[in-house]
């Protein structure tokens, strides 16, 4: 018998994890470990596996069950079986005593063949990444660590858990407010409050403000304002976060941003409404950012947004954000533009630290 870590896409419908299992199964496999992550082909399931004799046959079943046909495989090791909870914290806690060990503890939790400090200058110029093999953490405004493992690319993820890590063992700023204040690229001020079921009247009234080509776009039907169900729902808190977007020093919302849970691990979606007046001012790319920075506090590796592709204020601000953007299977109406959290975060978060930070820069 021998270890594998074998990866591969499974369909997002019921009994698709199942056939995989039994395909393994049926070739001897024993499963001692499963993962799942998020990446830029969907949901990927990681499994360690105990198989005997050759592994090929398993991975050709495997693969024939893949949507995309692709499937990854490498010998896994007997320390690296357990939980990946209880070995992040671990490290997390090690880090502590030690922060000058990040690169270390980053290799460790990704199972990489190694990691060192780097200027993010220089990796951003390409003087260090080796795009597929390498990921660059960012640390602070100018140093990060550059992670390589040549066996199978970093799944976003890997890259969220990795940003996670780092900031485990950073000064505590608290988390990130849902009540705040951004400044648009134009350099306009916005107030952030999370809405209530007081603002029930303003949220109608903002819905009523906006031509019927914008409402559309935002809920993909023809209605014309929330029912109080709808408004209710953007209250609950078991169902995400919502956004009342208000220029400073103003009552009336000018747009409305969500960030919702949902049923894939690791995935959040977003959805704004902007009232067409304030469209094409910046008000969607910064309710955007405000809205990833929220969705990295509560550990999310992704986030998605549907639309059309006649919305050209949401695709402008999605892909201005770094997503990627693909058509529904259903025909080329509908499209998916998908986000990776820490991704999207970098160059964005700029780390203060005092002793810390300067002992995560000594090597």
């Amino acid at each position: 018998m021998s270890l594998w870590r074998i990866r591969t896409a499974v369909e997002d419908r019921p009994g698709s994890l199942a056939r995989v299992v039994g395909a393994l199964a049926g070739r001897g496999g024993n499963i001692v470990g499963l993962s799942l992550h998020t990446d830029v082909s969907g949901v990927v399931d990681e499994f360690v596996v105990d198989l005997p004799g050759d592994h090929g046959a398993a991975l050709e079943a495997v693969a024939g069950l893949s949507p995309t046909g692709a499937v990854t495989a490498v010998p896994a090791h007997r320390r690296e079986v357990g939980d990946d909870v209880t070995r992040a914290l671990l490290l997390a806690e090690r880090l502590r005593s030690h922060p000058n060990r990040l690169p270390d503890a980053l290799a460790e939790l990704l199972l990489a063949d190694g990691a060192h400090w780097t200027n993010l200058t220089r990796a951003h110029e390409g003087g260090d990444a080796d795009p597929g093999t390498a990921m660059l953490v960012p640390v602070g405004p100018l140093r990060g660590v550059l992670v390589r493992r040549a066996s199978h690319p970093f799944t976003w993820t890997e890259s969220s858990r990795a940003d996670a890590l780092v900031r485990s063992v950073m000064p505590s700023t608290g988390p990130v407010p849902a009540d705040r204040t951004v400044r648009t690229a134009g350099g306009v001020d916005l107030s952030l409050r999370q809405v209530g079921e007081a603002d029930a009247p303003a949220l109608v009234d903002l819905h009523r403000r906006c031509s019927a080509e914008t409402v559309h776009s935002r809920y993909l039907t023809g209605m014309s304002e929330p029912s109080p169900r709808v408004l209710r729902a953007f209250c609950d808190p078991e169902r995400g976060l919502t956004l009342a977007v208000r220029p400073l020093g103003e009552q009336d919302p000018v747009a409305l941003g969500h960030l919702m849970y949902t049923l894939d691990p690791g995935v959040g979606e977003i959805a704004f409404l902007v009232e067409d007046a304030w469209q094409r001012r910046g008000v969607g790319t910064a309710l955007a950012r405000a809205l990833t920075d929220v969705a990295a506090d509560w550990g999310l590796a992704e986030v998605r947004a549907e639309t059309t592709l006649a919305n050209t204020g949401m695709m402008r601000v999605m892909g201005r954000m770094g997503a990627s953007v693909r058509a529904q299977e259903q025909g080329g109406t509908y499209v998916h533009a998908r986000l990776p959290v820490a991704g999207a975060l970098q160059g964005v978060r700029v780390r203060r630290g005092g002793r810390l930070a300067r002992l995560m820069g000594q090597d």
